[in-house]
């Protein structure tokens, strides 16, 4: 496999395409971080992981959810009587607060 480094080019074509402005002098420097961040990935490539399991996640945390169920708990009708404000349709009837200008 050919080594492919990233230049301040490479990288200012990244930025762009994740709409990021950088500068070139920004670009030298990530341009750098990014080398030496594969520089490192080639050094764990070397690393034996054959007869390794796949690591997931190390706590042994497990997703606990409860089944979703409709509960009705209050009677509608009864929570429209307790409001003073007038009633229309079955809903309560309240000032515009947002108005069109």
């Amino acid at each position: 496999m050919a080594e492919q480094k990233i230049d301040a080019t490479k990288l200012k074509h990244i930025a762009q395409l994740s709409r990021i402005g950088i500068s070139d002098q920004e670009a030298e420097k990530y341009a750098g971080q990014m080398n030496s961040i594969l520089d490192y990935m080639k050094i764990l490539e070397e690393v034996n992981t054959e007869g390794v399991e796949m690591t997931l996640q190390v706590t042994n945390l497990k997703n606990i959810t409860r089944p979703d169920f409709v509960e009705t708990t209050v009677n509608p009708e009864v929570l429209l009587a307790t409001s003073t404000l007038p009633k229309i349709s079955g809903q309560i009837a309240v000032k515009a607060v947002i108005k069109e200008e």
